[in-house]
């Protein structure tokens, strides 16, 4: 009795303990098996971060062909799909800009003026050339209607306005059109074209405009030079024929006519001979400024020939000169014979505007400036009229009764077959002021060293 239930504690024991090591092997190989399983998701949650934060470099190792193992294998592909589209949005962004750049770097350089506008004709963009063209800061009209712009000078206010029209007339098409404006007291003339944007993201307008001032006086000037010469080649022909002939008609019938009729002749010959005379001085000037020879250019003191032509009117200018030349100047490169007329038309028109002024005054000065010597002539004068500051280089353009209006245009032409540069102004209370920039010697021998020739 004893003995049995010892052996039914002892299988019951053993039942019990094969039973814990059961439960324990199970619950071992289920952790060890739940581990085996969720490695795998373990790896691809922690590449799903890394995607998330940027990085596309995380690659999920493959052990198994099951479902596990496929999708390891369709993250692996995703991962690598974002890499090369990210690689190539960078391409793409970096092409972008470095076309931007090319663009930007194209229309900083572009010399003609180029101003964008939304579909409103507000100024979005405008390049480099385009302020210094308009002689303005284009910043304060970023955003502004073009029909509203203001700002320093008389002229951008109207030039907006004639933008705002232009657009208005041609609608969709192109335009192109000429604007004149005053400019640091003169007129600046401007070659506008517009045209409107396709529509889209980029809609809008562009004005593409150039300074033609400088052409188009080139153009007047050549035109005025061909009518020249051909008023110099057309009036010559029959002055000395005219003259001839009044006085051969008072040489043959001065004494065969009553004294009164003989002085009737008289006068009217002299006139005749008067006329050809200032005919033939006006046909001179023609000839002069429609055939200007190359200048024979030289070093040359510009002192030494102020004081040389400035001994032809001590006579008539007395002590109403003062010269202020510096000294030490440069010597330029010039021809002694242009320059020379250059100072007596200077002086001419001095003369002219010092007419009825009780105490004339002429300074005349000379300087050293950037390379380049500087005359200047002042006077206190009548000065220039505001109607011919804006075309006083032009010829014809006087307002003297009987000039031709070609001495300032003459002076301009030789000054810039020297390379150098003429200026008007008027200065307060009374008078005129011309200034003449023109290279020193050293200058024009850097650019080209044959040109210099012994010192006169």
């Amino acid at each position: 009795m004893l003995s049995r239930r010892g052996l039914k504690r002892l299988y019951g024991v053993t039942l019990t303990l094969t039973l814990l090591l059961s439960l324990l092997s199970a619950a071992a190989l289920g952790i060890v098996l739940s581990d085996r399983l969720s490695a795998p998701l373990g790896v691809l949650a922690e590449g799903t971060r890394a995607v998330a934060s940027g990085d596309f470099s995380q690659r999920a190792a493959v052990d198994s062909h099951d479902e596990l193992g496929a999708l390891m294998q369709s993250f692996n592909a995703m991962t690598l799909q974002l890499t090369e589209a990210r690689a190539q949005a960078e391409r793409h962004q970096a092409a972008l800009a470095q076309a931007k750049a090319y663009l930007e770097s194209v229309l900083a350089n572009l010399s003609a003026g180029v101003l964008a506008f939304d579909e409103e004709l507000n100024l979005r963009a405008a390049n480099r050339s385009a302020g210094v063209i308009l002689g303005v800061d284009v910043a304060p009209l970023m955003g502004v209607a073009v029909a509203r712009w203001s700002g320093p000078g008389a002229g951008l206010a109207e030039l907006g306005r004639q933008i705002a029209a232009a657009f208005e007339r041609a609608g969709g098409t192109e335009w192109e059109q000429q604007v004149e404006r005053p400019l640091h007291g003169r007129m600046q003339l401007l070659l506008l074209r517009g045209t409107r944007l396709p529509q889209g993201s980029a809609a809008g307008s562009v004005v593409v405009f150039d300074d033609i001032t400088h052409l188009a006086e080139a153009q007047r000037a050549a035109a005025w030079a061909e009518v020249a010469r051909r008023l110099a080649h057309e009036i010559r022909n029959p002055l000395t024929p005219i003259q001839l002939s009044a006085e051969r008609l008072q040489m043959k019938l001065a004494g065969k006519l009553a004294e009164t009729d003989a002085e009737v002749l008289t006068r009217s010959t002299q006139t005749i001979v008067n006329q050809v005379a200032a005919l033939k001085n006006m046909v001179d000037a023609f000839s002069q400024y429609a055939r200007t020879p190359e200048p024979s250019l030289r070093e040359l003191d510009l002192n030494a020939l102020i004081r040389e032509v400035l001994t032809l009117y001590e006579p008539s200018l007395g002590g109403a000169v003062r010269l202020e030349l510096a000294a030490g100047l440069p010597p330029l490169m010039g021809d002694a014979a242009q320059l020379r007329q250059v100072m007596h038309n200077l002086l001419q028109n001095t003369q002219d505007a010092l007419a009825g002024t009780r105490e004339p005054r002429i300074i005349i000065a000379s300087e050293a400036a950037g390379g380049m010597v500087r005359l200047t002539v002042t006077d206190n004068g009548c000065g220039f009229p505001e109607s011919v500051m804006r075309r006083a280089f032009e010829p014809y353009v006087t307002t003297k009764p009987k000039g031709t209006g070609l001495g300032l245009a003459i002076v301009k032409k030789i000054v810039e077959e020297h390379g150098g540069t003429v200026t008007i102004a008027n200065v307060q209370p009374r008078g005129a002021c011309v200034t003449i920039q023109l290279p020193v010697a050293a200058q024009v021998a850097a650019r080209k060293p044959s040109m210099v020739q012994s010192k006169v």
